[in-house]
């Protein structure tokens, strides 16, 4: 048996230090990740669509009442799927009413908002189709209160705000009020702090904090509720999905790295796991996620595949 003070002993301390220096400037160079997470993938899920095939699955959500969402560009079923947590289809809607889908997002009433990027529009659907409210002018891109340019996703604040990223065409992120009615907006075109390459996703912290996956830059910025830019985090990948969940931490979904990554909103790693693709190889497909009440993590997919993994 080796003594404690051991060649083998010193190799396996300097290691383990080492990954705990990664973990806080470059995580995606760690292999192990520091916590046992304990996700497993749920095989068969979701369940067979019949004739239905989906194409670039873009956008996923899940809300309050166990109903979990796809939203996908497809033109052979309709963009909308609603699930349950078994991946049994319960609704559907929305053939020929979008663009280019991007993101979805269930708000504190389970309602749907659904973002058209290629349209320039939000919109906010019930449980059933029902369309309830738009944010934006359909087909007219623009960089207003009223319009936007390919915008990527939304995120609910405080008293009722809403932040959205906005996007491919401009680098800004548009505050709302519960009413819809325009508030502000931050953000510009740069790679400097309060800046955006490409803000592609955005959430918020039961705080206020607003967060925005700024993806081309491999970052996470952080502002205040009014748009003050407070600090980013540059150490855990390129952020194509970000999300706030139920358990007050934040989960990064690392697209090149094909992982998703938790995170306190310190910004310390509590730990990641793989996101596989097909056959268990490295998936470079992941575009969004959502973290259900139970913990459940939904991953959408540009080759057509919705994945749900589980706490085993």
């Amino acid at each position: 048996m080796e003594s404690m003070g051991s060649p083998l002993k010193e190799v396996l301390e300097k290691k383990a230090e080492g990954d705990e220096a990664l973990l806080r400037v470059r995580a995606w160079e760690v292999d192990e990740s520091p916590t046992v997470l304990g996700y497993v993938e749920v095989s068969g899920w979701p369940r067979p669509l019949g004739s239905w095939r989906l194409g670039y699955v873009a956008g996923v959500a899940v809300d309050s009442r166990g109903r979990y969402y796809l939203f996908h560009r497809g033109s052979e079923a309709p963009p909308l799927i609603c699930l349950d947590e078994a991946g049994e289809r319960l609704h559907s809607w929305g053939r020929g009413a979008f663009v280019r889908p991007h993101m979805a997002k269930c708000d504190d009433d389970d309602n749907i908002w659904l973002i058209d990027d290629g349209g320039h529009v939000l919109h906010l659907f019930s449980p059933e189709g029902e369309l309830l409210r738009t944010l934006g002018e359909k087909g007219v891109p623009g960089e207003d209160g009223s319009h936007f340019n390919r915008p990527t996703d939304i995120a609910f604040g405080q008293g009722g705000d809403l932040y959205v990223s906005d996007g491919y065409g401009n680098r800004r992120v548009a505050r709302f009020d519960k009413g819809l009615s325009f508030l502000s907006q931050r953000g510009s075109e740069g790679e400097g702090k309060g800046q955006f390459v490409l803000p592609h996703a955005i959430t918020t912290d039961p705080d206020g904090l607003v967060y925005v996956a700024d993806r081309l830059k491999w970052r996470v910025e952080i502002f205040d509720p009014e748009g003050g830019f407070l600090r980013q985090w540059t150490h855990i990948g390129k952020p194509i999905g970000v999300v706030c969940a139920p358990d007050g931490c934040v989960y990064v979904l690392d697209r090149v790295n094909t992982r998703v990554t938790k995170v306190d909103r310190s910004g310390e790693i509590i730990g990641f796991f793989e996101v596989p693709g097909v056959g268990g190889e490295r998936s470079m497909t992941a575009h969004d996620i959502a973290v259900a009440s139970n913990g459940d993590i939904l991953i959408a997919h540009s080759d057509g595949r919705a994945q749900l993994f589980r706490l085993s």
